[in-house]
C-alpha cells in the first residue's frame, strides 16, 4: 500500500478526520517541526478558573513527588472524559504544545490534566529518581490517584494524549492494561514506536541537529541537582555525544540493560501494540525528521481498529501547522474523542 493510500485510508476509515493541508509558509518536515517554536498560547494556568495542582507521592522513602495541572472547562455542565496529556522528551506540562492542545480541548468542553513526567517541569526539584519510556508505573499511579481521590473529575471517563517519546509509556500502559484498561480513547502524536530505529535515524544527515537538541534536553533532566549519581554515571552522562550514546552508556545501564539495543528492544511500544484494546489514533507525518515512517508502513493496520494510523504526507515532528494557522493534530484529537463518545452512546442505546 502506498503512503498516499495509507493516508487516505485512515481518513476514510475515520470519517471524523479531514486531510492535512500544510501552511504555505511552513512547508516541509523541518519547517513544520520548527513551527512549534512560533506557538503563542493564551492559556494562563494560574488564572484559569478551577485550576488545581496535583501532587502525588510515590512509595519511596523519602518519596518523589509527581506533579501536574488540572483544568476544568468553563462550562460547569460538561460530562466529557478527563483528558490526561503527556509531553515528549525535554518538555514539561507547561510547554507551548501542551498548553495549546489543552486549550483546544477545554474549548470543546474536555477537562484536562497537563502532566509532568517524573523529574520534568515543577517536579524537577522534587524527584531524585528517574523514569524511562517503558516505565508505566507513574501513569498507573496517576490513574489510581484520580479514581480514589478525584473521582468527581472522571465521572465522564478518562482519555489520553501523548507527544513524541511521551507516547511510548502511554501506549505500553494501554497494552499492559488490555481489556481492563480504564481509558476510553487515546491519541499519540509523532510517536517513535521503535526507539532503536528512531535513535539510529537521529544520527544521520541533518537529523544530527535535532539529536544534539534532544541530547541537551535529556542531559539537563538527568543532571538535575537533587539526583544521586556515581562518578562513573556522571561521567557517562556528561561525555555522551548523541542520544544513542547517552542511552547506551547511561540510561540502559541505570536500568540494568546491557546497552542501548537491549534497552530499546525491551521498551519500544512497537512490540506490544497488538495488546491494546483501547480505541487509539496514532498521528504521524511522513516527513517527520525524527521518526522513520517505515515503522508505520510496515505494520498492517485494519479498518476495524482499535488502532488507527492517521498518516499525513507532511507535518514534521509534532508540528502539523495547517493552512489556517491551526494545529491539525489538535483538531484530529477533538474529533476522534467526539467520535468515540458518539460510538459509546450509540452502543448503550
Amino acid at each position: 500500500m502506498s503512503a498516499q493510500e495509507t493516508h487516505q485510508g485512515a481518513v476514510e476509515t475515520l470519517t471524523c478526520l479531514e486531510p492535512f493541508e500544510p501552511h504555505r509558509w511552513w512547508r516541509g518536515g523541518w519547517m513544520q517541526t520548527l513551527s512549534i517554536k512560533a506557538l503563542r498560547v493564551d492559556l494562563d494556568l494560574d488564572t484559569w478558573p478551577g485550576h488545581e495542582i496535583i501532587r502525588i507521592e510515590d512509595d519511596r522513602t523519602p518519596p518523589d513527588v509527581l506533579l501536574g495541572h488540572y483544568l476544568p472547562p468553563k462550562s460547569a455542565t460538561s460530562t466529557k472524559p478527563l483528558v490526561i496529556v503527556f509531553h515528549g522528551m525535554g518538555g514539561t506540562a507547561t510547554s507551548g504544545y501542551m498548553k495549546s492542545i489543552g486549550l483546544r480541548l477545554l474549548e470543546h468542553e474536555y477537562p484536562v490534566v497537563l502532566w509532568n513526567h517524573r523529574g520534568a517541569g515543577t517536579s524537577r526539584s522534587e524527584c531524585s529518581h528517574f523514569h524511562h519510556p517503558g516505565f508505566t508505573d507513574d501513569i498507573r499511579r496517576l490513574v489510581k490517584h484520580l479514581r480514589e481521590d478525584y473521582s468527581h473529575w472522571i465521572e465522564g471517563g478518562i482519555a489520553m494524549v501523548a507527544f513524541s517519546l511521551g507516547a511510548n509509556p502511554m501506549l505500553r500502559y494501554l497494552a499492559e492494561e488490555g481489556e481492563d484498561c480504564p481509558v476510553q480513547a487515546a491519541v499519540s502524536v509523532s510517536a517513535p514506536l521503535d526507539m532503536e530505529v528512531t535513535s539510529r535515524n537521529l544520527r544521520s544527515g541533518w537529523n544530527r541537529v535535532f539529536d544534539q537538541y534532544l541530547l541537551r534536553k535529556q542531559r539537563a533532566e538527568v543532571l538535575r541537582p537533587n539526583v544521586k549519581l556515581s562518578d562513573e554515571q556522571l561521567e557517562a552522562a556528561k561525555n555522551a555525544s548523541s542520544v544513542w550514546e547517552l542511552d547506551d552508556q547511561f540510561t540502559a545501564k541505570l536500568f540494568d540493560f546491557d546497552g542501548a539495543e537491549e534497552y530499546y528492544r525491551a521498551n519500544s511500544a512497537i512490540h506490544v501494540l497488538d495488546d491494546i484494546r483501547t480505541r487509539t489514533l496514532l498521528i504521524h507525518a511522513e516527513d517527520d525528521p525524527v521518526v522513520d515512517d517505515d515503522v508505520f508502513h510496515q505494520r498492517q493496520w485494519t479498518d476495524e481498529g482499535p488502532l488507527f494510523a492517521a498518516l499525513a504526507s507532511s507535518g514534521g515532528h509534532t508540528g502539523f501547522l495547517d493552512q489556517n494557522g491551526k494545529r491539525w493534530h489538535e483538531a484530529c484529537t477533538v474529533r476522534f474523542f467526539d467520535d468515540c463518545l458518539k460510538r459509546r452512546s450509540e452502543a448503550s442505546e
